[in-house]
């Protein structure tokens, strides 16, 4: 029945969607597909909203700027520096691993004008540049997010310190849930089940992850149940972050995001994960 239930998911989804990528499940799995989901969404975001025509881009009022989500999340990649380190991470410990994600950001940064520079200068087959620099960014991408030992692993790390210092910035928030697994306070919790390599990713990490970045997570939970609300069901999903401002100092919640993803996201980067 359990392999029915699989099969029935993964019939549905495959209809939702066009394409999944497979993230190593080494333990940092989570961290890395959200990494990986989110800086592929802005690339493509920032490519598709370059290749449109610069009139319509201006007049576009309605919050979905895909550049102002992209500086908003760069700022609070190249702030959370000196943010983290006042939640008892030393600069001078962390300071490369940090290195490695803006470096990250600035590489989506570099791609986004270029290819703003290649839609001003080409007047024939833009459509078709603008998809060839995506294709092989993307592919750079791939690589990046792939190397152990690297900028991979590097940001990864730096994830787990930002969700860290995400949680210990509001501890009444999330000590309840603590409670839940046996920890009594939130510096044991992080220390135990957060900042360690290898550690696998809880509901309260993917929560305080989500908050911070001030993004909205939809995972698909394909676990052989099935689909739920009958024969013309649906795959069970959580979402988290989906626009109710979440806590903490790090995340800037409120400011303007764009649209992307499955569902209403309230006009904020969203994106999907699936969990099997």
């Amino acid at each position: 029945d359990e392999q029915r239930g699989f099969l029935r998911s993964a019939s549905f989804l495959s209809k939702k969607y066009n394409f999944l990528r497979k993230i190593r499940g080494d333990g940092n799995c989570y961290y890395r597909a959200f990494l990986y989901s989110l800086c592929e969404h802005l690339l493509r975001s920032l490519v598709v909203y370059n290749g449109n025509d610069s009139s319509c881009n201006k007049n576009n009022d309605d919050g979905d700027d895909p550049l102002k989500e992209f500086n908003r999340l760069k700022t609070f990649v190249s702030d959370s520096l000196k943010w983290v380190c006042q939640y008892g991470f030393d600069e001078y410990t962390i300071d490369m691993f940090h290195e490695e994600l803006v470096e990250l950001f600035d590489f989506i940064e570099n791609v986004s004008k270029k290819s703003k520079e290649g839609k001003d200068d080409s007047n024939n087959d833009s459509e078709d540049d603008g998809t060839e620099l995506l294709e092989h960014t993307l592919a750079q991408l791939h690589t990046r997010l792939n190397e152990e030992n690297a900028c991979s692993d590097y940001c990864t790390w730096f994830m787990r310190v930002i969700t860290s210092a995400q949680i210990k910035s509001n501890p009444n928030h999330y000590l309840p849930f603590l409670m839940a697994e046996n920890y009594g306070d939130v510096p044991t919790f992080c220390a135990c089940e957060v900042e360690p390599m290898g550690k696998e990713c809880g509901m309260v990490q993917v929560s305080a992850l989500a908050e911070c970045f001030g993004v909205r997570v939809v995972i698909e939970y394909m676990d052989g149940r099935g689909l739920v609300d009958g024969k013309d069901g649906k795959v069970v999903h959580h979402v988290f972050g989906g626009g109710d401002g979440g806590s903490g100092g790090g995340g800037r919640n409120n400011d303007a995001a764009s649209g992307g993803g499955d569902g209403d996201g309230g006009g904020r980067t969203s994106v999907t994960l699936l969990y099997r």
